[in-house]
């Protein structure tokens, strides 16, 4: 046998202006949230869910404000909601709020300052290999020079001889 279609009363208190909070009892439908037929679904009858709608039947709005307001614990309970608590708890969980913010700050920060890092180190590497490149071409270059260098000094040194040579064999 279900007692409610809707929450399950095990466990569950109910707060009476004039008895203060009582466990309901198994069977009973306190606040009339249960259509008048509730004994025909115990014995497993089945009904659609429009059919279940319509039968409930629905607490006024007003009603329910007007009772809450006259209720001192409601009252109190809804001004204590508004009223923020000023206790050692509070002050911690808000310098931890705060914290967790500043952490948060810095660790955007900080993947923008790895990004930016990431980032230099690319065009790093790029002028390296650029300057190496420059260098092995600028030794290319120095070389192919000392070869003709050596080339014109062999040269020179051979002519040099040779009119040496002819110049001797003509004054003999």
């Amino acid at each position: 046998m279900k007692p409610s279609r809707f929450i399950p009363r095990k466990g569950l208190k109910q707060y009476i202006p004039d008895q203060g909070w009582v466990a309901p009892e198994p069977h009973a439908d306190p606040d009339g949230l249960l259509d008048p037929d509730a004994s025909s679904l115990d014995s497993g009858s089945e009904r659609d869910s429009a059919a279940d709608l319509h039968a409930i039947p629905m607490p006024q709005r007003g009603a329910q404000l007007g009772e809450g307001l006259r209720d001192p614990l409601l009252g109190e309970l809804l001004e204590q909601l508004h009223t923020p608590p000023a206790d050692d708890l509070t002050q911690h969980w808000s310098r931890i709020a705060a914290q967790v913010s500043e952490l948060n700050t810095g660790m955007r920060e900080q993947k923008r300052l790895r990004a930016e890092l990431t980032d230099i180190e690319s065009r790093l590497l790029t002028l390296r290999s650029t300057i190496l490149t420059d260098l092995q071409a600028v030794q290319r270059i120095a070389d192919n020079q000392l070869v003709q260098a050596r080339l014109r000094s062999e040269v020179s040194t051979l002519a040099q001889n040779r009119l040496v040579t002819r110049l001797k064999n003509h004054t003999e």
